[in-house]
């Protein structure tokens, strides 16, 4: 089971690149040009950034929100802005590899995007696992309240997750660190 969800998200994640990069140059072709150097490739490189930007509602919402309550919603924007995010920076940028700095962003940006899909399994075996306690404690009669606490304290302690933390945090850190020095050099470059 698990190793067919593994070639099928793996044969979705090389299908959506392959695809995005096919996107880029149809529409440099009909312009004579890269189409990430263009007005309109500039429009949907912000714009990726902008998903992008957008992942980091999630983890904002769950460190100053109700410690109770998990942001549902917030977690859902960031599995999708992660995943077209990058793909809308794929058709900005193109299979083209002229310049260190995005190439390093690209890199850094697809690690990040990896370990992300990697950090949904881990977030689904470890809710299957906290669902099991969840049941064992109201059976065990604490109030919903109550077991939601609990719950919510046994999240932050899982051990799968944490050690995952320690790749994606410093990643998501580099990735902006780059894709930052790539904006402005393109300013600086009078490329933007």
């Amino acid at each position: 089971m698990l190793a067919k969800r593994f070639l099928a998200v793996l044969g979705l994640t090389v299908a959506a690149v392959l695809a995005s990069w096919s996107l880029e140059a149809l529409l440099g072709l009909s312009r004579g040009w890269p189409f990430g150097h263009t007005q309109a490739g500039h429009l949907v490189g912000w714009v990726g950034l902008v998903m992008i930007l957008l992942t980091f509602g999630y983890p904002v919402r769950k460190r100053r929100g109700p410690k109770a309550a998990w942001p549902k919603g917030w977690f859902l924007v960031h599995q999708l802005a992660g995943i077209f995010g990058p793909l809308l920076i794929l058709v900005h940028s193109g299979a083209h590899f002229h310049a260190w700095v995005p190439i390093l962003a690209m890199l850094a940006m697809g690690v990040v995007a990896v370990s992300g899909v990697i950090g949904v399994a881990v977030h689904r075996r470890a809710r299957r696992m906290l669902g099991q306690e969840r049941r064992r404690l109201l059976g065990e009669g604490l109030s919903p309240a109550e077991v939601e606490g609990r719950v919510f304290d046994l999240a932050s302690a899982e051990e799968a997750f944490r050690v995952w933390q320690i790749i994606h945090a410093p990643m998501v850190v580099l990735f902006l660190a780059l894709a930052l020095a790539h904006v402005l050099g393109a300013w600086y470059f009078g490329g933007v």
